[in-house]
């Protein structure tokens, strides 16, 4: 079948469109007084169909086809904690936020059937991609995502009901969300256990990852050199939070610990599903393009054969 990645160009095509229909192409073809039907038809029809072909180009049109008809197919919202601690260093190469993220875009690219939701907290939760199985945009995304410490804070609760609504009206038969946090609840107004409730009445899986050790850690300045502060991970809710929905929790010391948790997860979440068959589109762009060169070239042949020569006198006169 045929879809369009970019539907809305097409109606910038629209007013190209009428403009092709209304304006009659009198020089070169000769259109209000046509010496044929040929010309007659090639003077309206050809600047129209130019005009569809471009737009369509714009359009992106692709010609997709099924791949298969099932596939391990788990619809994720990962949970990411962005506040300050996690510039904490858990061993000299690496701090928590850099592990984070190369561990989770190795996970994404083990699960190339599954979709992703990216929730990134801190003291407020934000939504950076809604669902999706385009994991070369989710990928790019992670590899660009920076930690904003002017909002700082951990609200746990807020971020899991923000996963919660992304998940809630997905079809998949299971929906997992991905909790990745090294401290406690300081900011928000609902609570984790609040929010876990809410997930386990829509039927939501919560796997908790506990990153770090409590304590005192050492961060970098910006200045140079380090800072010791304190952090505390609170282990106890994030088990509560997880059993409360079937799911498990996991404590990561450091990057490794972090590697191991995700890999257990990725053999919890291995559930053959009937879906309805993943499409590969390969784009169709090009041949609108060839197709209004073919249809511009008649035009540019007959405009190149009659310059120079002087316009009819119907012409000046219409």
């Amino acid at each position: 079948m045929i879809a369009l990645r970019h539907p809305l160009l097409l109606l910038a095509a629209v007013p190209l469109l009428i403009w092709a229909w209304r304006v009659v192409y009198r020089w070169g073809i000769p259109a209000s007084r046509p010496s044929s039907r040929l010309a007659r038809l090639s003077s309206h029809w050809l600047p129209v169909l130019l005009a569809l072909a471009l737009g369509l180009a714009a359009a992106g049109p692709e010609w997709r086809t099924p791949l298969r008809g099932s596939a391990p197919v788990v619809d994720f919202a990962v949970v990411l904690d962005g506040s300050s601690s996690m510039k904490i260093l858990d061993r000299p190469d690496e701090d928590r936020w850099h592990a984070a993220r190369r561990l989770l875009a190795q996970f994404v690219l083990r699960r190339p059937d599954d979709r992703f939701a990216l929730i990134l907290f801190s003291a407020h939760p934000v939504t950076l991609s809604p669902l999706t199985n385009d994991h070369l945009r989710l990928l790019r995304m992670l590899a660009r995502l920076d930690l904003d410490s002017r909002d700082d804070g951990t609200a746990i609760g807020s971020a899991l009901m923000t996963a919660v609504r992304r998940l809630e009206d997905s079809p998949a038969r299971s929906r997992v969300i991905l909790l990745i946090t090294d401290g406690v609840q300081n900011r928000g107004r609902v609570t984790p256990t609040e929010a876990a409730e809410e997930a386990r009445r829509n039927g939501i899986r919560i796997h908790a990852v506990a990153l770090g050790a409590g304590g005192e850690s050492l961060v970098p300045l910006e200045g140079g050199g380090f800072a010791r502060l304190h952090v505390e991970v609170d282990h106890a809710t994030l088990k509560e939070v997880a059993s409360l929905t079937g799911g498990e929790a996991f404590s990561a010391e450091d990057p490794g610990g972090l590697a191991r948790s995700l890999a257990a997860v990725d053999q919890l979440e291995k559930t053959l599903l009937p879906v309805d068959p993943p499409t590969e589109g390969q784009p169709l762009a090009g041949w609108c393009l060839l197709a209004a060169a073919l249809l511009a070239l008649p035009l540019a042949a007959d405009l190149a054969f009659k310059r120079g020569r002087p316009r009819p006198a119907w012409v000046e006169g219409a």
